[in-house]
């Protein structure tokens, strides 16, 4: 019993002595500790907070009837990062698209799809868009010079993706036709019209889709 009273004694005197020897070290060592937790915490909040403010700014600003106040707020979120900097810059493509600068909007769409941040759906779904909107520009505006960007937007959708299976080879079908020398070239294009084929009979393609490529179809198969 003295033995372990005597033994409790010199546990509770070798505690002390490290505690009074070492007091400063544990202070920093505790203080060190704190500090990193609580500069985690108000970073998480201010990175939250900042992507709240974000939000509010973007949607403030995305319906301004002041288009150079719009595209002046639309470029200071589009320096940030994250999700409402690609929203940003997609207002300011639309912007661009509709003042003709193409090849602005180019350049951010080039952006956006060459950016780390983005899940394979959203490079898809982004792609698909920019793909679509020049095959409309060399349409209208006989800009062949961007056919080349349209099969690099197309060659980023992810053919994996059931949803987008029809849309990538709807878009194939047509920027193929675009690549025409002439429109009577179309019923001698074996590539054009296997691609055809495989959009009528492929069950995962819709209806509207196939309605869609079966016209402009029927319209070349007739000139």
């Amino acid at each position: 019993m003295v033995n372990k009273n005597q033994n409790k004694k010199n546990y509770l005197n070798l505690v002390s002595t490290f505690i009074k020897y070492n007091l400063k070290n544990l202070i920093i060592l505790f203080l060190g500790i704190f500090l990193i937790f609580l500069s985690f915490q108000v970073y998480t909040y201010y990175k939250k907070n900042k992507i709240n403010n974000l939000s509010i700014v973007y949607f403030e600003n995305k319906n301004l009837e002041d288009k150079l106040t719009k595209y002046l707020e639309m470029k200071k979120i589009s320096n940030e990062k994250g999700f409402y900097s690609v929203l940003s810059k997609l207002e300011l493509i639309n912007n661009n698209i509709e003042n003709g600068d193409f090849d602005q909007a180019l350049a951010l769409y080039e952006k956006i799809l060459n950016s780390d941040e983005l899940s394979i759906n959203y490079i898809s779904l982004i792609a698909m868009n920019a793909a679509y909107n020049f095959i409309d520009i060399v349409i209208k505006h006989n800009k062949d010079k961007y056919i080349n960007n349209i099969n690099n937007f197309i060659s980023l959708i992810d053919e994996e993706l059931d949803n987008y299976i029809g849309n990538k080879n709807e878009l194939l079908y047509l920027v193929s036709i675009l690549s025409l020398n002439s429109d009577s070239n179309y019923k001698n294009n074996s590539e054009l019209l296997t691609l055809y084929d495989n959009i009528i009979n492929n069950e995962k393609i819709s209806l509207t889709i196939k309605e869609r490529v079966k016209k402009i179809h029927e319209f070349y198969t007739f000139i």
